[in-house]
Order: C-alpha cells, then structure tokens, then sequence
C-alpha cells in the first residue's frame, strides 16, 4: 500500500485554487423572506430552550449562507463556561460521512474498489465475503462491537482503538449477525474497520489522513478527532446524562471511523458544502444513493449517509449521532439545498421533532422568494 496519499489540494497554486472555489460565500443583508424565516427560527429556538431546555447549537442554512445561528447553554452543566460558536462537540455517528468520503477519495485514486474484499486488507480477517461496500452501505452482517468488546478487554480505564478492536474480531469471532449482503442491519463495527482500512491503504493513522486531507484544505481549524486532546479549554465541552450528569467514558472512546470527530457547527456547515471540492460529485451522488432495494427509499441508508423523504415526497440527505451525552442531527434537503444542524451536549431530546418545524419555515420562505420575483 502506498506511505503517503498526494492529492495536492495542499501544495502550491491547486491548493490556493482550492481555496479560492471552496471557501464559503456570505450574503450581502438578508432580503425580507429570508429576515422573517430568521424570526420564526428563533421563536422555534427559544421555545426549545425554554420548554425542552436546549443546551447547544442551532444553524440553517443553504449553499449560498448561513440564514440562522443560535447558541445557548453551558459546556459543562455544572460550571460557568458558556458554549459559543467555536464550542467543540462530538457528534457521534455523524463522524460516519468522513469516515466514507476518505474510502470514497481512496477509491477515486484506484487505490481500493468497493467491491474488495476485507481479507485484502486484513488477511486473518475471519468472517468470510465481506466487500467494502457492504461496510459502507451496513449489510456486512457483522456483530456490533459495543454489544461484545469490552467482554474482551482487560482494562475499560484504558481506552481501545481500531487495530485492538481487529485483534478481538480476529482472536475470538464473536458470532455475526447474519450472512453477508442479506438485510441492513445498522453496524458501528464496519465503520470501525473502514477507519482502519483507510490507515492500511494510506499508510498513515486515521486520524492524520483526516487532518491533512479533510480538515486542514477545507480550513475546519476547530475540528479534531476525540483522541487528539483539544488545546484551547474554551473551546471544550462535554456531554451530560437526561439527569445532568457528565456522562462518563469506557474504553470504547478510543475507536474512532463510527465516532469520535469533534467539531463545530460552523465546521460542518463548512465540510458539508465542500464535499465536492474532495470527491466527484458523482461520487457524492452514488453516496446519497439508496443501496438497499428490500428497504423503502424514503427510509434508507447510502454510502455514510441515511436516507429520507420530507412530507412532500422529497429527498432527505442526514445523519443523527448519539454517543456519551451528545446528541447531534445534520440534515440536508437537495431540493432546494436546505442545510440543518442540532449540536448537543446535553442529551435530553431537546430537539427531537423540530427538524419538520424547520423544512416547513424554509418552504414558507422560499415560496415568499418565488412570490416576490413573480411580482418584480
């Protein structure tokens, strides 16, 4: 496998050519459909925070701006430091888009076909028939590692990572879920070994081929993976039970590729519409692509990505994350290139429900842009 990956997005005129098409663009004053979508989002935040007590970040927007961004709460419950924008959250699951578009760059490079099998990569790889797209995609009939790792593990205060999580697969089998490519059947495990996948092909630690090829080009400059400590303590925050307490860790925090990427609400916002800036965008495509025929399209899953329909019948791109009081959902809406975060610290289903309350304002502020042009 190759020691080093030379994409150069980092290295002289590509890299400042990159910068100069995939730096985020700011709109000039909002025009008034936009202001009144802004007032009926906070009356929405606000109520989260006063009836549901919402601890975290709230933002919309499209590919054009940010239309609204809202914080309120403390980093930690129990002390004084207030979140901010730069506040730092691990956002669990959501982690999963990077973890697919770093294979998906890979395989854009010729470095790796979806269709490998894992034995390529790990040849005592024990469970047989396994295909990186399998991974991607959740149908590897895996078992979940949250349900058996630790039984394995001797010290839970010392945390695990990928390659000891590969030993404990390869050492004691744990019985799979079912057969290979028979049903989706979501699994942190894949995510774990495509994390590792990546380290093997790149010939770097998962978390550096993040930084160099990921975080650094697109300028994420508050975005770390959990294992990497955060230097700035103003930017740190942690996450809390329904009853308020810090939600404490096990050695399972140290996997990363299904978890573990902390960041900022303005980060992702930045990732998210830069996407293509880093892989095709029929690449991109094929990963907001249903990849389950026996499952409903409006209720299905792509390449690190899940899948859905709005009350209208359209395409919903998203991702929700959970992990150790945290509590996030990004959702995307290509239609009308709509963009939603939830970032939170504080797991206590502040703003489960809302996302619809959310479409449903935008609809009513696009349709007052459409009106207005008519008019004009």
């Amino acid at each position: 496998m190759q020691s080093e990956i030379g994409y150069g997005l980092r290295k002289g005129v590509v890299a400042l050519l990159f910068l100069l098409a995939c730096l985020p663009v700011f709109s000039q004053p909002q025009p008034e459909p936009e202001r009144e979508a802004c007032r009926r989002l906070d009356s929405l935040f606000q109520e989260m925070v006063r009836k549901k007590h919402f601890n975290g970040v709230m933002l919309v927007g499209d590919a054009e701006h940010v239309i609204y961004q809202r914080v309120s709460g403390l980093a930690y419950l129990n002390g004084r430091q207030r979140l901010h924008d730069r506040s730092q959250f691990e956002i669990a699951s959501v982690s999963k888009q990077f973890t697919a578009v770093s294979v998906l760059m890979l395989y854009e490079q010729g470095l790796l076909d979806l269709q490998d099998s894992l034995q390529r990569f790990f040849p005592n790889f024990p469970y047989k028939g396994i295909t990186v797209w399998q991974l991607l995609c959740h149908r590897s009939g895996l078992p979940e590692y949250f349900d058996f790792a630790l039984d394995y593990w001797p010290d839970e205060k010392r945390p695990m990572d990928n390659a000891d999580l590969l030993g404990i697969l390869e050492r004691f089998h744990p019985d799979p879920e079912s057969n290979p490519d028979t049903k989706f059947s979501y699994c942190n495990t894949g995510y774990a070994l495509l994390a590792l996948l990546v380290e093997r092909v790149s010939g770097m630690p998962f978390r550096d081929f993040l930084l160099r090829n990921i975080f650094e080009p697109l300028e994420m400059n508050d975005t770390r993976c959990y294992t990497e400590p955060c230097q700035i303590a103003s930017l740190r925050t942690t996450g809390h039970r329904r009853n308020k307490s810090v939600y404490e860790r096990d050695a399972l925090s140290g996997v990363l590729g299904d978890k573990g990427v902390m960041t900022t609400a303005n980060d992702l916002y930045r990732w998210f519409f830069h996407i293509p800036c880093l892989i095709a965008d029929s690449t991109l495509q094929k990963a907001w692509t249903a990849q389950h025929m026996d499952e409903d399209t409006c209720r299905n899953y792509g390449l690190g990505w899940r899948l859905s329909c709005d009350e209208q019948g359209r395409k919903l791109v998203y991702h929700g994350g959970l992990w150790n009081g945290n509590h996030t959902l990004m959702l995307y809406r290509p239609a009308d290139q709509t963009f939603l975060l939830f970032l939170s610290n504080w797991c206590n289903g502040a703003f489960q429900h809302r996302s619809n309350s959310v479409l449903k304002i935008m609809d009513a502020m696009q349709a007052k842009k459409i009106n207005t042009a008519n008019v004009k």
